[in-house]
């Protein structure tokens, strides 16, 4: 009897062994996809309803409506990145040739500064105070970072190649997963049924309504932010106004903000002395930093009913827990963890 137990016992070990191993081996596998799909999920969730009514339009056909959503996701995704790299390598020789001549370069002397009460005559003495005797080795000592930092972000950009590969891999399983989105749907609930007959498919359905609402306030709250900033760069003769626009939207996207990019113009308006513009886009900067985290928080709430502190820790803790994937799977996850508890909590009350 305990030969038998015995065997049982290293039975079980060397299941558990080949079982973990065939896990490690089929994840090594599939990792470099992992990206990609998960992107292609997000983005099949939340653009569902648009594939439906594409669908209707089209006949009814759904491979056309598939087509169409493959190619408005290519022009969506690769477009705008390829138009960001053409622009950096175009201007890139002039960069890295400003950034070596920045020793140069003579800083403004900021008269307006006097015009600004009670404290502006002593930030006008103390700027030209700067720039007449420290000013000169003060840019002396930032130009060799600023190099760096410029040929860095370039050398970045333009190694496009893991980007591409991520977005030829998200397009392609958004278009397999839009074909047979209906039988993925019904795997998907069988699945969670058979983890959890009480609770599993009421945790699946969660799951769709948190991404598809995360997903909608980011897109949503992008587009307004850019649209307000782009007209302020155009009414305030804002060199390169197109492409500037362009990385607003990248940067409102990626949960960056539109602070780096208004502040930039800002700085670049004053520095060529043109006040009234540059306080418009401060006043600008301003206004769109207090909108993205209002307007995105409360387009993310109404998609899903959440208490505020939960959506906001799951949107910052994800970002800074997973990256720009992470700004989706955290407020899924404490989405998720939220409702559990909760049902924990009623199911005991009951009780």
């Amino acid at each position: 009897m305990p030969t038998n137990k015995n065997n049982d016992l290293l039975k079980l070990i060397l299941n558990l062994i080949i079982i973990g191993l065939f896990i490690i081996i089929t994840f090594q596998v599939v990792e470099p996809f992992l990206f990609g799909f998960f992107w292609a999920l997000m983005v099949v969730i939340t653009t569902w309803p648009f594939m439906i009514i594409c669908q209707e339009r089209l006949f009814n056909k759904r491979i056309l409506a598939v087509l169409v959503m493959m190619l408005i996701l290519s022009l969506f995704f690769i477009i705008p990145f390829i138009l960001i790299v053409m622009s950096i390598a175009k201007n890139g020789g002039y960069l890295i040739d400003f950034a070596k001549n920045l020793s140069h370069h003579q800083l403004p002397t900021m008269d307006w500064l006097n015009n600004i009460p009670l404290v502006g005559n002593e930030l006008y003495l103390k700027w030209n105070d700067l720039i007449n005797h420290d000013g000169s080795d003060l840019i002396k000592q930032f130009q060799p970072y600023f190099g760096t930092m410029v040929t860095w972000t370039i050398s970045q950009v333009t190694n496009i190649g893991v980007f591409l590969f991520h977005c030829a891999i998200m397009i392609i399983f958004s278009g397999l997963l839009f074909l047979k989105g209906e039988e993925v749907k019904k795997h998907v609930y069988h699945f969670a049924h058979r983890l959890s007959k009480q609770h599993g498919e009421d945790t699946v359905t969660l799951a769709g309504q948190s991404i598809r609402a995360v997903a909608l306030g980011v897109v949503v709250t992008a587009v307004t932010l850019t649209l307000i900033g782009g007209l302020s760069l155009v009414l305030t003769n804002m060199p390169f106004v197109g492409l500037i626009t362009l990385a607003l939207f990248v940067c409102c996207v990626a949960q960056i903000g539109p602070v780096v990019i208004m502040a930039s113009c800002s700085i670049w308006q004053f520095w060529n002395d043109n006040i009234v513009a540059g306080i418009v886009l401060v006043i600008v900067t301003l206004v769109l930093t207090t909108l993205d985290s209002l307007m995105r928080t409360f387009l993310i709430k109404r998609g899903v009913d959440l208490p505020f502190l939960v959506i906001l820790f799951g949107v910052i803790g994800g970002l800074l827990a997973f990256g720009a994937m992470g700004l989706f799977i955290g407020p899924v996850i404490l989405a998720l963890t939220y409702n559990f508890i909760q049902a924990w909590i009623e199911e005991q009350d009951d009780n």
